[in-house]
């Protein structure tokens, strides 16, 4: 009987201090949201490290993460850290391209990401797969040559394919001519 009593002296305390304190249960999502980019944003870029080692995800609430910060979450992430970093540097770009493709394979985050790369990240992923250019809208004349050279077929795949990509395509393979665009 005491026991009883206890237990429902214990659950009557515990009702009345969390159903009358703020928690962030009674908050919107978008709330919650808030709170945390300026918790992690109000760090220090040693916690914002620590925080991103322990949880590369929580880079998502980072609004300009340092270097440090970008390169931590893509190594614990391996890759996946790129679609919650917002403005990659150069260097992370490229990591994400070495990271991601180094099988020749590619995935979806990075054929969304690939056309606002730098012209050097889009070059060293052609390098690695040529096909990835039909995932860059209008790839500057270095991608298309770069990525003609490895593979001469997927001159077909570039919309605006510039004269001298055509050229060596054709150069390298002259079947190719059949699948040049006008």
């Amino acid at each position: 009987m005491a026991l009883l009593r206890y237990t429902s002296t214990l659950i009557i305390f515990l009702l009345l201090v969390v159903g009358c304190s703020p928690k962030r249960e009674h908050l919107t999502y978008a709330e919650q949201m808030k709170q945390k980019k300026a918790l992690y944003n109000a760090m220090s870029k040693t916690k914002q490290i620590e925080a991103v080692k322990a949880h590369w995800w929580r880079i998502a609430f980072i609004d300009n993460p340092s270097y440090a910060v970008q390169k931590v979450a893509m190594d614990h992430s391996n890759g996946a850290a790129l679609g919650e970093i917002k403005n990659p540097t150069k260097e992370i770009e490229l990591q994400a391209v070495r990271q991601i493709m180094k099988d020749g394979s590619f995935n979806i985050l990075l054929t969304k990401k690939i056309s606002s790369f730098s012209e050097e990240a889009q070059i060293e992923a052609v390098k690695i797969n040529p096909q990835i250019i039909k995932f860059i809208p209008y790839p500057s004349p270095k991608v298309q040559l770069e990525a003609v050279k490895k593979n001469p077929y997927v001159v077909k795949n570039i919309i605006n394919a510039t004269e001298e990509a055509k050229q060596e395509a054709i150069r390298l393979n002259p079947r190719v001519k059949r699948f040049l665009r006008k």
